[in-house]
């Protein structure tokens, strides 16, 4: 039998198969859909799964929205929450809970490769952890993302920065010069960290989140797109914990 991995972030709820150590995407639903508790249960109701398995970060009327769904599943849903330690992860936050089950299950998948790394997400804001090759957590940090500096800057100044800019080295004009402000930001907090973890900026980088693709040409070498990496976690975690 199989499980229904169920990732719901910020924007949407994406949706896997699995099967031991197997997993597969099978579909994704935004918040926004007007039928998105059909659309969820008609992902669901599509094969014969055994359970749902559920990693959770969304708040507000996207948990309420989930919330339907969630009452309407005929099959036993299993929450995944963060724990302290699992597998070879050990996390550094002395209360896990406040460490967001995604940036955790993320962790745990990096974890199994066994070398020093650090997992980057680009989502509704920017997560950055350090792992080491034992697995221990070393912290991490969250930073506005590139989309909210636009339009906190917008909401700030209106009529300074309509429309978009083009990032440069140095421009010589405002919107570019916004644009080339944020980007200088997102690397120069990149290669800061990469520098003072690991001596260098080209260890492993882990780059996952919805807006990752814009960012991954960018980003220093030893960058590696993983953009489902939180599905290999939640399949680490069911096998880890024997659930």
């Amino acid at each position: 039998m199989a499980d229904c991995l169920m990732d719901s972030g910020n924007s949407r709820v994406k949706f896997a198969r699995r099967e031991s150590w197997q997993w597969q995407p099978i579909g994704v639903v935004d918040f926004d859909d007007p039928l998105f508790v059909e659309h969820c249960l008609a992902v669901i109701e599509a094969e014969d799964f055994q359970r749902v398995a559920l990693a959770s970060v969304s708040k507000g009327w996207r948990a309420e929205r989930l919330s339907h769904v969630l009452a309407r599943i005929r099959q036993p849903v299993l929450q995944i929450e963060t724990l302290s330690r699992l597998g070879r992860l050990s996390i550094a936050y002395p209360q896990p809970k406040q460490l967001g089950v995604d940036r955790f299950l993320a962790l745990l998948a990096a974890s199994e490769e066994a070398q020093p790394c650090a997992v980057i997400s680009f989502g509704s804001a920017i997560t950055l952890d350090v792992l080491d090759a034992d697995g221990v957590h070393r912290g991490g940090l969250i930073a506005p993302s590139p989309e909210f500096q636009w339009s906190s800057m917008q909401d700030r100044f209106p009529g300074l920065f309509e429309g978009k800019g083009q990032a440069v080295f140095l421009a010589d004009n405002t919107l570019d010069a916004l644009a080339t402000g944020i980007e200088h930001q997102v690397l120069g907090m990149v290669e800061r960290i990469m520098m003072q973890a690991f001596g260098r900026r080209d260890a492993r980088l882990w780059v996952t989140g919805g807006g990752a693709d814009a960012w991954l040409a960018r980003l220093p070498p030893g960058r590696e797109h993983a953009p489902e990496i939180l599905f290999s976690g939640m399949v680490s975690y069911i096998e880890l914990s024997g659930l």
